[in-house]
């Protein structure tokens, strides 16, 4: 498989999970005010990247992914929280970018379904079968 294609298969793959498996997590898909979230991602970022640059978040309108705006990370250093999507689910999802996985392949669903663990209250048996679809083995 080319790896445009992989990536593709990857993305469409994890963006279904999170709009699955992981939606039922209330605490992870609350909307949030944006100060909760730069508050969050603070501590997450000094507990995981002590003295890397915290990247900025800010809401905003987000990019155009077929008929919708989605969050993104731009370049390690900018998060764009698009309206209706200012959760924790989704500020980890663009977190996990920023920290350096920047496709949606193993590393990247490893590292992301870490932080939803231990930041999102999420079970690690429900993310180890979500990412086991993949054939992705958690440590």
């Amino acid at each position: 498989m080319q790896a445009k294609t992989r990536r593709a298969v990857e993305t469409r793959w994890l963006y279904r999970a999170e709009g699955v498996a992981l939606s039922a997590n209330k605490f992870a898909n609350t909307q949030r005010d944006m100060a909760y979230l730069n508050r969050l991602a603070l501590r997450i970022w000094n507990a995981e990247a002590p003295g890397r640059k915290f990247p900025s978040i800010a809401a905003g309108k987000g990019v155009r992914h077929g008929n919708q705006l989605l969050s993104f990370c731009l370049g390690y250093s900018e998060i764009v929280l698009a309206r209706g999507q200012r959760n924790v689910l989704v500020l980890l999802h663009e977190l996990t970018h920023a920290l350096g996985p920047c496709t949606h392949g193993k590393k990247f669903v490893r590292t992301h379904f870490y932080l939803l663990q231990k930041y999102a209250r999420f079970s690690w048996a429900l993310l180890q079968g979500v990412a086991a679809e993949r054939g992705i083995v958690l440590d």
